[in-house]
């Protein structure tokens, strides 16, 4: 992008000198001027891409230290986090062996070991203390078991153990479980270096992408000093062609004002003339311009008279047509309300058919419950007068 804003601005600077040294050209006033704002629009250019170079190159150092800085964090946190982890997962079991009696106190949440021997001789060894050195050392890859853990537990594992009762883990099986959970300590660990590992070399590649970019910054911050250098020789060159044509243009400027001062007379002479002229035909230009006006007027009330009409009779016509629409319509509309209500009319009268034979079937219906209640009620008063007889019989 540089050095194409370059190039532009030493084509308008040739421009420029090409056309300034012919002796009439149309734009050989504005030669200084064009020159002058080819030159300093590239040194603004020069200043800020360089300026703008020096940004970024101070940002990739910056960037360059806070990687530095986060790569020697990262190695002074991770031995420091597999420490602490080793130290928690087998520091429980001395938590809960505080007391070193003959009896066994595996890490079990619920259910603790009796001793396997007499109180004189305990058989079983106690819990290995938190080994702290189990945490690996930058660049390996997992701990190994101290001698003497290991020494101890075959010591523990051949020692005669009697049968522990029921419900009670053996020294066996505590061992395993330690040593299960050596395994997943193990695992862990392995994850968290290798995870470490990869972040270290993701950290290194950055660093190498930037010193390469950094590199070519530089060879470029090189070009464009050399573009600048040669673009320096180029403004000397253009400073003693510019100081050549200021003379010229002052030379040329002499006869120029000469011949000013007698075209100036000339058109004072020609003016006087032309406004004897104007004066006489501001008056027939003022009254054509009247007429003008009226005519422009009339014509322009026709056109809008025609339009009107023209949109009258269009609207006419809709209307029309939709009058004859509306009246089909309508219509449509009475013929099929007339045909709706002779089918109402024919429905209310069955309807009331219907409900007239209902009506006289209620009817004979009610009377018929009417006889039966009568029959109903004189059965109970005969039925109440044999009642109070037997009663009164059987009273006497």
């Amino acid at each position: 992008m540089f050095s194409r804003c370059v190039t532009v601005v030493a084509l308008i600077m040739g421009l420029g000198v090409t056309g300034a040294q012919g002796e009439h050209h149309p734009y050989s006033s504005v030669v200084p001027y064009v020159l002058t704002l080819g030159l300093g629009a590239l040194y603004l250019l020069v200043a800020s891409y360089l300026s703008l170079r020096r940004k970024k190159d101070k940002a990739t150092e910056e960037k360059e230290s806070e990687d530095v800085l986060l790569i020697e964090e990262k190695e002074e946190e991770v031995p420091v986090h597999s420490h602490s982890k080793l130290s928690s997962e087998e520091g429980t079991p001395t938590k809960e062996r505080k007391d070193p009696g003959p009896s066994i106190t595996p890490e079990s949440p619920h259910k603790p070991v009796p001793s396997t021997s007499s109180p004189a001789r305990p058989t079983s060894s106690p819990a290995p203390p938190p080994r702290e050195e189990r945490s690996a050392p930058e660049g390996t890859s997992s701990p190994t078991p101290r001698p003497t853990d290991t020494s101890e537990r075959k010591l523990s594992s051949t020692r005669p153990t009697s049968a522990p009762p029921e419900g009670y883990m053996t020294a066996t099986e505590v061992q395993e479980l330690l040593k299960r959970q050596e395994r997943k300590f193990e695992e862990k660990l392995l994850q968290v270096e290798l995870a470490a590992g990869e972040k270290e070399k993701k950290l290194h590649q950055a660093m190498k992408d930037d010193q390469k970019e950094k590199a070519s910054l530089g060879s470029s911050v090189s070009e464009l000093s050399q573009s600048r250098d040669a673009l320096m020789k180029m403004v000397g060159q253009y400073k003693g062609m510019l100081a050549s044509l200021v003379s010229e243009k002052e030379k040329e400027k002499q006869a120029a004002d000469e011949k000013i001062k007698g075209l100036e007379t000339e058109r004072n002479q020609a003016l006087d003339d032309l406004a004897n002229v104007e004066v006489a035909f501001s008056d027939v230009h003022r009254k054509y311009e009247r007429t003008k006006q009226v005519v422009d007027t009339l014509r322009r009330n026709e056109d809008t008279l025609r339009g009107a009409v023209a949109d009258y009779e269009t609207k006419l016509q809709k209307q029309e047509q939709k009058f004859i629409e509306f009246q089909k319509h309508a219509e449509e509309k009475i013929q099929l309300a007339n045909e709706e209500f002779e089918n109402m009319r024919r429905a209310n009268e069955q309807e009331m058919t219907k409900m007239a034979a209902l009506l006289k079937k209620a009817e004979m219906k009610i009377m018929s419950l009417q006889d039966a209640h009568d029959r109903k009620v004189r059965e109970n008063q005969e039925l109440t007068q044999l009642c109070d007889d037997l009663i009164n019989k059987v009273g006497k």
